[in-house]
């Protein structure tokens, strides 16, 4: 083949598949509106409940930056992030985005959130694999028996857990807002596959997975359930297992958290270290209001 002729087809292969890929990448998506106000009221003033909208959009009263942030990039938590500021966490705002599309998917939902904070935060954030403190949960017992206040469940939180997400995306492809988790009553048992944590009290049922969630910020470092429990369980401990505090300021009348999940679960945290994706926070800034 000449070699005109080569450049030729050369060219002309590159030119499609430039094509195909333009059609194949997803364009940009934003929200079309964005509200986002200072909320310096009271911690005790009630607040509505978060709604998110089909289209993508959403609204929420009193929601620190962090939180936005965590849901623009999960899984991130505020509290593993790297580089995330004090203000972003202890100050509050009204958020609420409108959208043209009719129904947003799960990563077009994301990308206008990143698109939103980098427009009014100025945000740039990325993930990076870094070796980190964690607790491994183990059961504490080497004959593998559990605490008085650790009792295996019938209910299958697995399965609800994808029975609820096929309902919001049923939702979501119907063109209506998937309805709210419920909230866990001040007095009586917990909704099933859910904990209620109560200024002395903390109860409720699930998974190893959801209960190692739940421990996150009362141990201060991610936990990794290694206690090869599987299923879901019913557990109950008398004290607010969030506000706990560490082994150095615990007293006889107030125990720590590591003692009150031996008791009263069978279960014990063993100090590790594990390689995690994390989110960096590069820069940010205080979101312009309007």
């Amino acid at each position: 083949m000449p070699k005109l002729r080569r450049a030729v087809v050369a060219l002309a292969l590159t030119v499609v598949s430039a094509a195909l890929l333009a059609q194949d990448a997803p364009g940009r998506v934003e929200f079309d509106v964005v509200s986002i106000k200072k909320n310096t009221q009271p911690i005790t003033v009630p607040t509505a409940r978060p709604v998110q909208r089909p289209d993508g959009g959403f609204s929420m009263q009193r929601v620190p930056i962090g939180t936005l942030v965590s849901r623009a990039y999960p899984p991130a938590v505020p509290i593993d992030m790297v580089g995330l500021p004090e203000w972003a966490m202890r100050e509050y705002y009204d958020v609420s985005a409108t959208s043209s599309l009719s129904r947003a998917t799960a990563e077009q939902q994301t990308a206008m959130l990143r698109a939103m904070l980098a427009d009014r935060c100025k945000l740039v954030a990325h993930f990076d694999k870094r070796e980190q403190p964690v607790y491994d949960l183990v059961i504490a017992r080497s004959d593998g028996k559990l605490g008085p206040n650790l009792q295996p469940s019938d209910v299958d939180c697995d399965a609800k857990a994808a029975a609820d997400r096929a309902a919001a995306e049923a939702a979501r492809a119907a063109g209506t807002i998937p309805p709210p988790p419920p909230f866990p009553a001040m007095n009586g048992p917990a909704p099933a596959c859910s904990f209620r944590v109560l200024a002395n009290s903390t109860e409720g049922g699930g998974t190893m997975e959801m209960f190692v969630r739940l421990l996150r910020s009362g141990a201060g470092r991610l936990v990794i359930d290694k206690t090869g429990l599987k299923g879901s369980y019913r557990m109950s401990l008398p004290v607010n297992i969030m506000a706990l505090p560490r082994p150095e300021t615990a007293s006889d009348s107030v125990p720590s958290i590591f003692t009150a999940l031996q008791e009263q679960l069978g279960l014990k945290l063993e100090s590790s270290r594990a390689m995690r994706d994390v989110l960096v926070i590069d820069h940010i800034e205080r979101p312009s209001e309007n």
